[in-house]
């Protein structure tokens, strides 16, 4: 049987519409938007983009706020890290170890500026591809990069601070050990993750505080990855944080001994300026005038006490009234160093009520106030000594109406200790509650709790910590809490819209996405 003939059409401009030429222009376009589409949905592209994101903003905020804004503390570490001061303990000397490094290589004081953008951008990418593949929401991925982006973020990004430094540290060695959980085989990350808590302490020694959870978690993660071999879970994972902590802290003995038989380290007994705070407004002047210390140190203290009281002060006294060191220069030793700290052992730490009272009363201040959390263009006399280009004169005018007149003028508590510790609280909250990493199966392995545990009880380690020693109530002291636990909600935001129906599937289409990874 011959198929059917359409019938012959008399008019020739009919002729010629069944030929494919007359469709390929309509049907065209929408077969490339559905390629477009179908190319977004695959994994390792939306990878991609979240990466491009995230280096697009990076290249904005250096072209911003290059080299970096500089602080008297900073000046004096570029100062080492170039040569031109001896090297002290009074300041880091990892963080001028590592700026002249980097100073060698590129010949730019911004280099330290690079690595600290860097070192978020990495760990931003790294939240955001992390989420997307536990099998989140597209657009909950998005968050990784954002937190780059942050108010509270971009305040203490422009400057480098130490504490700085620290805080990126101790986010992407979090973000590394979390790999080394989900994706087999990628244990050797656990190299740049020690380096970087090595790092984190060094150029800070109270991130010894916020390190303890992160080397349980660590400990915990080993684990996991040992969890075939025979042994109790609590013992195994108790002695591999241990483990853990002894590599931290021998790897900060070994930098700091290498730097100081390279560049000879000055010592200056910097812990002296905590004492001289415990001393001068805690002991009562008739005390310590009858303490038998150098009648000169009594008499410098009294008389500072006096004049700190006078300006409402009763904190940072080596700053604020004391008159710095025995040369009256920054940083200059404290004269008198052992007899003070005699007085802080005899009569601070014997008399633990009054000690607890006044450092209470310096806790207090800090943890309810903020203070200093953007450091503006005009504060440029420091660096502009120590020889540092001030940047770009337009990045105030982008950003600070940002953070101070936005951020901090609408939401003032988002600089501030209790709301960070507040949130800690309620994230461990919800972590005790859902604790799915304790029944096994598909949502052990992807959950994200642990990691949400572990960053808010880093947070709440490292405010409390400093209830001894905080001399002032700067943000910066607060960042890395700020900083860890914007990760963390991120996380929880993860865990809320994937919900516990998409882990198995999430753990079926495992094998896909690490092959197209």
């Amino acid at each position: 049987m011959t198929d059917p003939q359409p019938p012959t059409d008399p008019d020739p401009r009919h002729r010629d519409s069944p030929k494919p030429s007359a469709t390929t222009p309509t049907t065209s376009p929408r077969l490339s938007g559905s390629s477009v589409r179908s190319l977004l949905k695959r994994p390792l592209l939306w990878d991609l983009l979240l990466g491009a994101l995230t280096a697009a903003w990076s290249a904005i905020f250096l072209r911003l706020f290059w080299p970096g804004r500089v602080n008297v503390d900073i000046a004096n570490q570029y100062l080492q890290a170039t040569g031109k001061i001896p090297y002290s303990d009074w300041h880091p000397p990892v963080m001028s170890a590592v700026w002249r490094i980097l100073i060698g290589i590129t010949g730019d004081p911004g280099s330290l500026l690079l690595l600290q953008v860097g070192l978020l951008a990495a760990a931003g990418w790294g939240i955001g591809v992390l989420v997307h593949r536990s099998g989140a929401p597209r657009w909950v991925s998005l968050l990784g990069p954002s937190i780059m982006v942050t108010p509270w973020v971009v305040s203490q990004m422009t400057t480098l601070w130490k504490d700085t430094q620290m805080a990126v540290a101790l986010l992407l060695a979090v973000v590394l050990i979390m790999i080394t959980r989900f994706v087999p085989k990628t244990w050797l990350l656990w190299l740049p993750a020690l380096v970087l808590l090595v790092y984190a302490v060094g150029v800070r020694k109270n991130a010894v505080f916020a390190v303890v959870p992160i080397a349980v978690y660590g400990g915990w993660c080993l684990v996991q990855l040992w969890r075939k071999r025979r042994g109790r879970p609590i013992l195994l994972a108790a002695a591999s944080s241990l483990i853990v902590l002894v590599l931290i802290g021998g790897g900060v003995k070994v930098t700091d001994a290498v730097i100081d038989s390279q560049m000879g380290v000055t010592k200056t007994g910097q812990i002296s300026q905590i004492f001289l705070d415990d001393v001068m407004f805690s002991v009562p002047d008739a005390e310590l005038r009858e303490s038998g210390a150098p009648k000169e140190l009594t008499d410098h203290i009294s008389s500072a006490r006096e004049e700190c009281l006078d300006k409402g002060e009763i904190w940072d006294a080596y700053w604020n009234c004391f008159g710095k060191g025995k040369s009256g220069e920054d940083f200059s030793p404290i004269a008198h160093q052992d007899a003070l700290k005699q007085l802080w052992l005899d009569h601070v730490i014997t008399h633990p009520l009054r000690y607890v009272e006044y450092r209470a009363a310096v806790f207090s201040y800090y943890f309810f106030t903020s203070g200093v959390e953007y450091w503006p263009a005009e504060w440029h006399g420091e660096a502009t000594k120590a020889g540092i280009e001030q940047g770009d004169p337009k990045a105030d005018f982008i950003v600070r109406p940002y953070v101070e007149d936005f951020a901090l003028g609408t939401f003032p508590m988002l600089f501030t200790p209790w709301f960070w510790t507040l949130a800690a609280v309620v994230l461990l909250g919800l972590a005790h509650r859902a604790h799915p990493w304790e029944r096994g199966g598909p949502a052990h392995r992807r959950s994200f709790w642990p990691e949400i545990t572990t960053l808010a009880a880093s947070a709440l380690c490292y405010i409390f910590g400093y209830f001894p020693i905080v001399p002032a109530n700067h943000f910066r002291y607060t960042f890395w809490p700020a900083l860890g636990l914007t990760m963390a909600v991120v996380l929880a935001i993860a865990m809320w819209r994937r919900g516990p129906d998409r882990d198995a599937a999430t753990s079926s289409s495992a094998a896909s996405s690490k092959s197209e990874s």
